[in-house]
This record gives structure tokens, C-alpha cells and sequence, in this order.
């Protein structure tokens, strides 16, 4: 230990390390100011990064409200297609209600276009207004006597004797509402409902937020100014940095305030930053210093901006996605935070998307007896009376023909219910071993004149070399003639079907591929999903009878498409393996 403080005495004592120690104490002050600006800009560069997670989460939580507005509006369209009775204002039956609340839509108000009056609703409701986001998703606040709850939906635009109303299919803003992000504690979302004193919170994220809670502060005078955003990366007394954005109806008035909050505790810590940048200094002077806080600020920034394109991407639906963990700190915890997160709502999602199907399907066949009981009896007592009215002798050529419309449109509903019923409550199949490409043949023959007569090329190939599976062949018939027909009507002006077929190992592919218009990636997700459809006139049970089609043959099928390019639609089957076949097979394994 002597010899070496003598040999540090001795190296001060030279003309190196007195140049070197002036060097020190002259670089002293830029070194303090370098090391305090690049503390400001990483401080900086962190709020920016915050305050964009913060907004995108935020945006996130607005594009929830979209999905319910799709699926009620859907609803709202099956309501109307078997709405039967005379009365034009449309009335949701028992059997329909508690469909829709099996699947998670429990209230229906149908009113007037053009003034908004209420004309029926299973709810005491009063009048109600629309608030529209910025996001073109639909929040609703409906006036009771004792409350004015808001709920979220979708509606369906009708014409019956000269006037227009419209359906709201909706659900509750309530605790239940994001259920998926409640496991989350570091992340506060809200939302406000503006009255005339301010903002009452009206739904929050966290259960320790007391209900009622109204909006103060600056927040809340920028909100009543009309800002496009407010950030705070003080509130709550500094626990939490929260982001607020407007809630505008139609007419660009702002009625709420959607807020999504970061806890404090989870943002990297900078507070001994300094002490590190002037030590870095000292050794490596004052060039380096800046290289290491441009270092450090893209270490910090770089998770923060993932964090930000991995909310983007969940918004858009993508559940894979996952940040970079590095190192220990508060950063890689934040991180390893949002990848749980993510694989927690990827499995939620996966799992929700099932039960929901299968609640849906077990509601679908408890209701399918009472709706048979409850439309089709009136259908047949309206479709024979209308028969024996126009036999009758004396009846004008003009009502006779207003009768054949009600007789046709009588048969439509008819069908439609048939239709539903055989989804709902669909006979087991009937397995056999059977050959696939006999299928193929008997849909191309029957669809060859509707092909035809759209001008769409038909193309068959058949790489199977006989390969057999067990299946129902009726079955298999109508999912694949859904698909034909569904390919018919994406290529309106005509174009191309190829229908392949080939075994990939123990499983026969069936592919049917054109050249339509595509399908927008959105609603990739959910053409499978009951009665979801783009069409005027569809009930949305095509693609999902497709679905419980390939269910019951222990099968899948998939779907590929590009916008403007076309779709593919992939049959997956099992192979069926005859005992000899089946032995020989693993022989040769």
C-alpha cells in the first residue's frame, strides 16, 4: 500500500500528470454544464416517449368501443330481418333478447332518425343522447328516472311507411367493460361524461376509484377549452403521469374525456444520472461525455418506443407482440410488465373468442325451438291468409299483386329462419369414409350455371391420388358450395376460381382461391364470428356453418386474403388411414 501511494506521488509529480489533472479541473465547468444539458434532453426525450405510450394507450382504449359497435349493429340488422308484425316500429321478442344477452348485448332501443324519439326499449329510457369519439367509435348516455347510464353499441337504419328509424343494439359501460386490462394495476384508464358543473367519471380501470368522481384541475379547464390533448406528469399529487384526450359528438363539442395514467413508480429513474455522466466525464473527457449521454438517452428512450409501437400493434389486434428485456432496472421491469401483459390479453383473447363461440352456439340452439315456435306460427297464419285472400274472386289485380309480395316475402323470412335453425341446432354427421374429391365434382357441377351466368373460370386440381377421409358428405357439400358462392359474389364483374385439392401428410388441404376483391384485414377476424356479414341482404351464418362444419370433422379451416388481390379459403381434414394403409404407414416411419 506504501509503495503505491508513493508511486501515485511520484505520477503526480510529472509534467503527464499535472497536464492531465489541469485538464481535469479546467474541463470542470463544461463538464457540469454538458453533463446538465444532457440530463435535460434525456429527461425530455423520457416525457416525450411517456407521454406517446400514454396517448396510444388511450387510443387503445377508444378502439375497444368499435368492435361493440360492429357486432351490435349486426345484431340490430338480424332483428330487423325477422321482425314479422305489422306495427313498423321493431320490437325485440323474448327469444331475440335473450340471445342478445347471451351474447353480451342486453339493451335495444329502436326510435325515430330524424328527432330521436324513443319508441321502444327494453329499459325505462326517457330520450338518450349519441356521442360520438374521435376514433368513429359510438357511446350512448340514455336518460332514466333515476340515472343516466352510458352504454356502448350499434345501429341499423330501416324505412317502413315513409319514415326512418333506427335499432341500438348495446351493452353497459360498467366494471365489466376491458375486463383484459384490469390485471394490470400500473396502467389508469377513465372515462368522464361532461354535465354542466364538469366532467363526472363514469367508468375507471382501477377499483379503489371512487365512483362519481369529478374532473378538476387544469386538466379540466383545458378539456372545457376544447384542447386536442392535455398530458400532467403530476397528477394525483404527483403519483401518476396521465395523458386526457376529448370525447366530441357529432358536432365537434366535446361531452367527455377519456384519460389513460402511468404510475411514477413504473418510469425509468434518472435521478443518479448525473453523478455517472460526470464520473464518464472525468475519465474520458468531454467528447465522450456527450457520446455517453447520447448513449443513455437511446437506452432509456429505445423500450419507451417499443413499449409505444407494441401498444399500436395490440390495437390493431397483433397479441404477439414483445419488447426487448435488457438489464434489471426500472426499464426492463416496465418491459417485462407489457410482454405479460401482452401474452396475458394474446391468451384472454384466444380464450374469450371460444367461450364467447361457444356460448353463443349454446344460446343459439336453447333459443332456435322458441324463435321457431314464436316467428314461424305467425309466418304461416300471415302466408295462408294472404293465400286465401287472393284466391278470392273480386280482388283487384293491384292488391292481388301487393299479396304475392307478401306471400314471397313471407317465404324469404322463412327460409331465413330455416337457415338459422339448421346452424343452431345442426344434426350430427354422418361419417364414412368417403373421398373427398367427390365432393368437389358435385359442387362444381351444381354451381356450373351460376358460374357461368357471373362469368367466372372455374378451374379444378386434384392432387389427392385418391386419398379418403371420414366425413359427411352432405355436409361437406354445403360448407364448400358456401365458399363457392361466397367467391361468386366477391368478383362482381367475373374473374377466376380455382378449387386444389392435395394431401400434405395425414391431412387432405381443399383450397378455394379467387380473384375478388379481398377482405379488409380488421374483419379478417371475424368473418367466422354468427351473423357477422358485409352484405345488404346476408345473415352471416355462411362462413360460420363453414366453421362448425370443419369442427365436427376434426378439421379447420383458414383464411388468406390481400385487399385488391383476391382470398384463399383452406379446408384442413385428417386423412382417414385404413388399418392395412394405417400399419404399412408406420412401417415405413
Amino acid at each position: 500500500m506504501t509503495r503505491l501511494l508513493q508511486g501515485f506521488k511520484t505520477w503526480l509529480g510529472t509534467m503527464q500528470g499535472k497536464l492531465i489533472i489541469a485538464s481535469l479541473l479546467i474541463s470542470l465547468v463544461p463538464t457540469a454544464l454538458a453533463a446538465d444539458m444532457t440530463v435535460r434532453l434525456v429527461q425530455g426525450v423520457m416525457d416525450t416517449d411517456v407521454e406517446s405510450f400514454l396517448h396510444e394507450t388511450s387510443l387503445l382504449f377508444l378502439s375497444n368501443f368499435k368492435e361493440n359497435r360492429l357486432e351490435g349493429a349486426a345484431l340490430a340488422h338480424f332483428l330487423y330481418e325477422t321482425h314479422t308484425a305489422s306495427d313498423p316500429v321493431v320490437r325485440a321478442n323474448p327469444a331475440f333478447l335473450r340471445m342478445a344477452e347471451t351474447m353480451g348485448y342486453g339493451v335495444i332501443v329502436t326510435y325515430d332518425h330524424n328527432d330521436h324519439t324513443v319508441l321502444y326499449s327494453n329499459y325505462p329510457v326517457r330520450h338518450f343522447e349519441i356521442l360520438s369519439s374521435q376514433e368513429g367509435s359510438n357511446l350512448y348516455s340514455l336518460h332514466m328516472a333515476n340515472r343516466s347510464p352510458v352504454m356502448t353499441g350499434g345501429v341499423y337504419t330501416y324505412q317502413a311507411g315513409g319514415h326512418q328509424y333506427d335499432i341500438l343494439v348495446g351493452n353497459w359501460l360498467d366494471e365489466n367493460f376491458i375486463e383484459n386490462l384490469r390485471s394490470v394495476t400500473s396502467i389508469d384508464l377513465r372515462l368522464y361524461f361532461r354535465l354542466k358543473n364538469g366532467f363526472r367519471l363514469i367508468y375507471a380501470s382501477r377499483t379503489d376509484v371512487e365512483p362519481g368522481t369529478m374532473l378538476t384541475g387544469d386538466a379540466a379547464e383545458a378539456m372545457l377549452h376544447g384542447v386536442e390533448s392535455y398530458y400532467d406528469p403530476q397528477a394525483e399529487d404527483g403519483r401518476f403521469r396521465v395523458e386526457y384526450l376529448p370525447v366530441r359528438n357529432a358536432s365537434g363539442q366535446v361531452v367527455g374525456v377519456v384519460s389513460a395514467g402511468l404510475r411514477v413508480t413504473e418510469v425509468p429513474a434518472i435521478g443518479d444520472l448525473p453523478v455517472h455522466i460526470i464520473v464518464s466525464v472525468f475519465l474520458t473527457g468531454a467528447v465522450l461525455t456527450a457520446v455517453a449521454g447520447l448513449f443513455v438517452t437511446r437506452r432509456l428512450s429505445r423500450p419507451l418506443r417499443s413499449l409505444s409501437k407494441g401498444v399500436r400493434s395490440i390495437s390493431e389486434g397483433d397479441y404477439g407482440q414483445r419488447v426487448q428485456v435488457q438489464g434489471k432496472d426500472e426499464v426492463a421491469e416496465l418491459a417485462e410488465s407489457f410482454n405479460m401483459m401482452a401474452e396475458k390479453l394474446g391468451q384472454l383473447q384466444a380464450l374469450e373468442a371460444e367461450l364467447r363461440r361457444r356460448d353463443r352456439l349454446s344460446g343459439l340452439g336453447e333459443v332456435a325451438v322458441g324463435i321457431a315456435h314464436e316467428v314461424r306460427n305467425p309466418l304461416g297464419t300471415i302466408k295462408t291468409s294472404a293465400e286465401l285472400v287472393r284466391k278470392r274472386d273480386g280482388v283487384a289485380p293491384t292488391d292481388a299483386k301487393l299479396l304475392g309480395y307478401v306471400i314471397d316475402e313471407v317465404r324469404r323470412i322463412d327460409s331465413l329462419i330455416e337457415e338459422f335453425l339448421s346452424f343452431a341446432k345442426p344434426r350430427p354427421p354422418l361419417l364414412r369414409a368417403m373421398r373427398l374429391a367427390t365432393v368437389v365434382e358435385r359442387v362444381a357441377t351444381f354451381c356450373e350455371p351460376e358460374l357461368t351466368r357471373h362469368g367466372v373460370a372455374l378451374t379444378v386440381e386434384d392432387e389427392s391420388h385418391g386419398a379418403e377421409i371420414l366425413g359427411d358428405e352432405d355436409h361437406l357439400f354445403q360448407a364448400c358450395l358456401n365458399l363457392v358462392l361466397n367467391a361468386i359474389d366477391a368478383m362482381k364483374d367475373g374473374g377466376r376460381l380455382r378449387i386444389s385439392l392435395r394431401q400434405e401428410g395425414e391431412r387432405l388441404l381443399l383450397a378455394f382461391s379467387d380473384s375478388g376483391l379481398g377482405i379488409p384485414p380488421e374483419l379478417q377476424e371475424k368473418i367466422f364470428n354468427p351473423f357477422f356479414t358485409t352484405k345488404p341482404r346476408g345473415t352471416g351464418l355462411g362462413l360460420a356453418k363453414v366453421f362448425s362444419v370443419m369442427e365436427s370433422h376434426q378439421g379447420r379451416v383458414d383464411c388468406r386474403s390481400v385487399p385488391g388481390q383476391g382470398s384463399v379459403f383452406t379446408l384442413i381434414l385428417p386423412v382417414f388411414m385404413r388399418k392395412g394403409e394405417n400399419a404399412a404407414h408406420h412401417s415405413a416411419g
